[in-house]
């Protein structure tokens, strides 16, 4: 009955919105567009849930959200939002099976994420981000976290790299780490890169391919536990300097670095200081 109506109505101002499984069809009934909504919840378990949503032509605005959360199949939803004049704090996508963000993978032509403070990707929705138009956004911060090899694998197949944009914070977390060998490093600026990895199989793709990866303009890098490893196949763009380069890892999480040779590992330009917080041992293995 709500579906079938033409004239959408408005659910005025509301703290949490939370609509699951069939429900999350009504969205595209509701004007939102002058709206405030705190937290938005759109949770679908099955395919059907969202097949009314992802079978209309126009896009609709979810107005002003600060939190929105999309999960499992609901992750398709976001084709069909209109974002590109929404401002979201926190925007977090979390698919749990491979099916649940095929709607998204399927399409041709990428989509604008809008303006988004913060983003979260989480397991397979970590490849969302190779759909999604980046280049002229600005994010705070950008975190992809994948806990399986799985989760990465439609990213890692792909032949062309995705540009992420200009972020001021960028997390990538356990498999995920993978991703960075896919990115552009042509118009991306980061400010702070962040890589960590508890296990050194999260680090296995990086370490096997032969050919380095260039991660464009970036201040400043973190890199944590098994992570330390993927400096030996990083390259920093060449018109980059950075400001500071920190990595944090036990005698097992650096064993690589430590096998190369002395100055075999070149890291670019770093501002003086900027190293100050590296191991000695380290800093022989660069140039």
């Amino acid at each position: 009955e709500v579906l079938a109506q033409e004239n959408p109505f408005c659910v005025g101002r509301v703290k949490d919105m939370d609509l699951e499984d069939y429900a999350v069809g009504v969205i595209t009934k509701m004007s939102l567009k002058d709206c405030e909504i705190e937290r938005l919840t759109l949770d679908a378990s099955e395919e059907a849930h969202v097949a009314a949503v992802l079978a209309q032509e126009n896009p609709f605005c979810v107005g002003r959200v600060k939190n929105m959360r999309l999960y499992k199949y609901a992750v398709g939803v976001i084709t069909k939002m209109s974002l590109k004049d929404c401002e979201i704090e926190e925007f977090k996508l979390d698919a749990s099976e491979e099916a649940h963000v095929a709607a998204v993978l399927a399409q041709e032509n990428p989509f604008c994420a809008g303006r988004v403070k913060h983003m979260f990707l989480e397991d397979y929705a970590v490849g969302v981000i190779t759909k999604m138009s980046l280049k002229d956004c600005e994010i705070e911060r950008l975190t992809l976290d994948a806990r399986e090899e799985a989760h990465v694998a439609e990213v890692l197949a792909q032949e062309k790299p995705f540009c992420v944009g200009r972020v001021k914070s960028m997390w990538l977390k356990e498999y995920a780490m993978g991703v960075i060998t896919k990115m552009s490093p042509e118009d991306c600026e980061i400010g702070t890169l962040w890589l960590t990895a508890s296990e050194e199989a999260h680090v296995a793709e990086v370490l096997a391919q032969e050919k380095p990866f260039c991660v464009g303009g970036v201040k400043r890098v973190n890199i944590w536990d098994y992570a330390a490893s993927v400096i030996t196949k990083m390259t920093i763009h060449e018109d980059n300097t950075m400001e500071s380069f920190v990595l944090v890892g036990n005698e097992d999480h650096l064993s690589r670095i430590l096998e190369e040779k002395d100055r075999s590992i070149e890291l670019g330009r770093i501002r003086t200081g900027g190293l100050d917080s590296i191991p000695e041992r380290i800093k022989r293995k660069l140039r």
